[in-house]
C-alpha cells in the first residue's frame, strides 16, 4: 500500500511575497485560510494584484497602441510619396517621349537640306560639277 503525505490544515510555512513575487523571509510563518470560497468577487482578485504589474501592463498596452498608430501613420506616408514619386516618373517619361519626338523632327534630312540652302548658300550635287582630285 502506498503512503500518502499528510499535511494538517491550519498554520503553515510560506515565504512572505514581496511585490515581484520573491521572498522576504523564508521561515516566515503565514496564515491560510481554511476553505478558500469558491465565489470570490472580482474586487478581491483585483485587490490582490500588485499594483506595479497593473502599472507596468497597462504601459505595454499602452505603448503597443503607439507603435501601432505610429507604423500605420508612417505606412500613409511612405504610400502617399510613393505615388507623388510615381507621378513625377511619368511626367518625364511623357517629358522625355516628347523630347524624342522634337529631336527627330529637328534632325530629319529634309529641314537639314532647307537650313543648308537657306542659311548657307549651299546647293545639292548632282554629280557633274564634282572635281576630282589626281592621285599619283
Amino acid at each position: 500500500m502506498t503512503e500518502i503525505a499528510y499535511t494538517p490544515r491550519g498554520r503553515a510555512v510560506q515565504p512572505e511575497r514581496t511585490v515581484l513575487g520573491g521572498s522576504r523571509h523564508p521561515n516566515a510563518v503565514a496564515d491560510v485560510p481554511e476553505k478558500k470560497k469558491a465565489g470570490e468577487t472580482i474586487d478581491k482578485v483585483v485587490g490582490r494584484i500588485p499594483t506595479l504589474y497593473v502599472i507596468i501592463f497597462a504601459a505595454i498596452v499602452t505603448l503597443c497602441a503607439v507603435l501601432i498608430i505610429w507604423n500605420t501613420l508612417q505606412v500613409n506616408i511612405l504610400t502617399q510619396r510613393k505615388a507623388q514619386l510615381d507621378g513625377e516618373i511619368e511626367l518625364a517619361k511623357q517629358r522625355i517621349i516628347k523630347l524624342k519626338a522634337e529631336e527627330m523632327q529637328l534632325s530629319a534630312g529634309d529641314r537639314i537640306r532647307q537650313i543648308a540652302k537657306t542659311k548657307f548658300g549651299m546647293i545639292e550635287s548632282d554629280g557633274i560639277n564634282e572635281f576630282k582630285i589626281p592621285t599619283q
